[in-house]
């Protein structure tokens, strides 16, 4: 069906411009500025604290179903659940002495929150963000393991801009940030494929939450 396409790829294109983003640091960081390295570094964290949010928000959404104003309420549980998660937003903000993080957090959150609002029947939205969850966990750890263990070229991102970026902290994000930013290219574009394509995984358990 046609309106069912259009839905499957308005819930990717969060997915696939934040993965263009990260594809484009990676080739010429100068079009963003060596700022965009740290910006992408965040976002990844963000990331990671988001699928914990996810299961939450799947857990307390899935419970909303028999609500009689469904939409509204589902509307104030991912708006309180995202403040909860915004305190540690607002930490790394500070940090990072920059505003920045918060919009990452609110677009990282939109791509996340679009599937509480399908006007799909319970049991098809529970297996829906049952799948979505998993498949953004493994492709989080698929993506971590072949940044770890396989070479990542600097392509764009010079010793010059890793320099002026200033990056916090230490580890292989910090001494390597290709690994970081080829990782977000990598894994938001499997997000945004899956979901264009309606990939469903048969066996895909509830989140915990």
């Amino acid at each position: 069906m046609v309106q069912d396409r259009i839905a499957r790829w308005a819930s990717a294109l969060p997915d696939a411009v934040t993965s263009a983003f990260f594809l484009s640091v990676w080739i010429v960081p100068a079009w963003w500025g060596a700022g965009a390295i740290r910006t992408g570094m965040l976002m990844m964290l963000v990331e990671f604290i988001l699928l914990h949010a996810t299961a939450m928000l799947g857990s307390m959404l899935l419970r909303s179903d028999g609500d009689r104003d469904k939409r509204r309420h589902r509307l104030a549980l991912v708006a309180s659940l995202g403040g909860f998660y915004l305190l540690f937003i607002a930490a790394w903000s500070y940090q990072f002495r920059a505003w920045w993080p918060l919009l990452a957090f609110g677009w990282l959150l939109l791509g996340k929150a679009w599937q509480a609002f399908q006007p799909l029947p319970g049991e098809a939205r529970r297996r829906r963000m049952q799948s979505d969850w998993a498949i953004g966990a493994m492709a989080y750890l698929a993506g971590v393991f072949l940044t770890v263990f396989v070479p990542v070229p600097r392509l764009g991102i010079s010793g010059a801009i890793v320099a002026e970026a200033g990056l916090p902290g230490g580890g292989l994000w910090v001494s390597q940030p290709q690994t970081v930013i080829a990782f977000g290219a990598f894994y938001f574009a499997v997000l945004a494929a899956t979901k264009a394509r309606g990939t469903l995984l048969r066996h895909a358990q509830q989140a915990p939450g």
